[in-house]
């Protein structure tokens, strides 16, 4: 593909991503900064914008909860990294990723606009976690036994919100199990509201959700089939992402960047720091305790910075048997880097070699990634 006709095909890819999104909650416009910046150095200032990571979030939104922590603890200034948090769209930020433009260098949210853009040939590299898991499949009450077999579901509708992450590995997984994935009516509806409702109303037998959704709508007569974490744990959900020419520009910031994001994470992890993240991410968002305690830690949402190379290599490939990209396949693995995370880890183990969270995280690294070094 020439120059021109990845331009193009980006551009389109960000107008047919509208809708998707849309279903995430993204709103607002890139470069409405959120948070000060950590340096009162000069955009003009070539090393500063070398050491400057602008980092897409938006309105209420707490999936990214590891950097909001690394952003309010002061780990990021610590780390010596100016980190700015500026309110972008999904869309927008995978656009200005993409045309390598100063606005935002990385986008930390869903996995599928991130590979669509892939596949129509941008430069976006994944190279950190965000979330994993998170997906559910409900059906009406009176189902819930009949679904829990796979087997079931050849001949079934099934609603969802396209691109659906929930979709996309069950369907790998009933691939796996000999099920005919195209008796299977796939109903693709605009919000994940109107999936509950579906499913509730039986125009469809399962729906496939974000599982904070599935469980906030069970009052409508659903229930919960699976967490799909129990059918493919540690799956990749969110990832974090960027250009590889601001990785290559920036690499000493990104792994400063995810020195701070790994501290962060082991601070998340410990059930005694609870009450204060809860606090923290509140204040932050703007969203109520209970909302942050029950998207974190009742509705588990798990968080993970592992880049998760072969879940990555798996989740492609199965959009792709499914029909999802226009066009030849990919080599998905060409927009992968785990050398800054290895690097981060590294630092990190250099410090104390006998923290058992960092590890443990060393254990994960080596099982879920291709050729890892450490």
């Amino acid at each position: 593909m020439n120059k021109l006709n990845k331009t193009a095909a980006i551009l389109s890819t960000a107008l047919t991503l509208s809708t998707v999104l849309a279903a995430c909650g993204d709103s607002g416009s890139a470069g409405e900064s959120t948070a000060p910046s950590a340096s009162a150095a000069g955009a003009s200032d070539v090393t500063a914008e070398e050491n400057t990571i602008r980092f897409a979030t938006q309105p209420g939104q707490i999936r990214t909860a590891i950097n909001i922590l690394a952003d309010q603890l002061g780990y990021y200034e610590e780390e010596g990294v100016n980190v700015e948090f500026v309110n972008a769209s999904s869309t927008e930020a995978l656009t200005a990723i993409t045309t390598n433009k100063k606005d935002v260098d990385v986008l930390g949210t869903g996995i599928v606009p991130d590979l669509t853009f892939i596949a129509n040939g941008s430069d976006l590299v994944v190279f950190e976690g965000t979330a994993a898991e998170g997906g559910a499949i409900i059906s009406r009450q009176d189902d819930v036994e009949k679904y829990k077999d796979l087997k079931n579901y050849a001949g079934t509708t099934a609603a969802m919100v396209r691109g659906s992450s929930s979709w996309v590995i069950t369907r790998a997984k009933l691939v796996e199990s000999g099920v005919d994935v195209d008796s299977i009516k796939l109903l693709e509806v605009d919000s994940q509201a109107n999936v509950a409702q579906a499913v509730a109303k039986g125009e469809a037998d399962l729906g496939f959700l974000p599982i904070e959704y599935a469980n906030s709508t069970l009052d409508l007569g659903t229930a919960l089939v699976y967490e799909v974490g129990e059918l493919d744990p540690q799956y990749v959900c969110c990832r974090q992402v960027t250009s590889s020419q601001k990785l290559s520009e920036k690499h000493d910031a990104f792994v400063k960047y995810t020195v701070a994001n790994l501290r962060a994470w082991e601070y998340y992890e410990d059930e005694a720091n609870r009450p204060e993240i809860i606090k923290t991410l509140a204040d932050f968002s703007g969203q109520t305790e209970d909302y942050v305690e029950n998207y974190l830690f009742v509705n588990r949402t798990f968080l993970t910075l592992d880049p998760n190379e072969k879940g990555i290599e798996t989740f492609y490939e199965s959009l792709s048997d499914s029909g999802y990209f226009d066009g030849d396949a990919v080599d998905v693995d060409e927009h992968i880097d785990t050398d800054i995370y290895a690097e981060a880890l590294q630092e990190v183990l250099d410090r104390d070699p006998d923290d058992a969270f960092f590890q443990d995280k060393l254990e994960v690294f080596r099982t879920y990634n291709n050729d890892v070094q450490i």
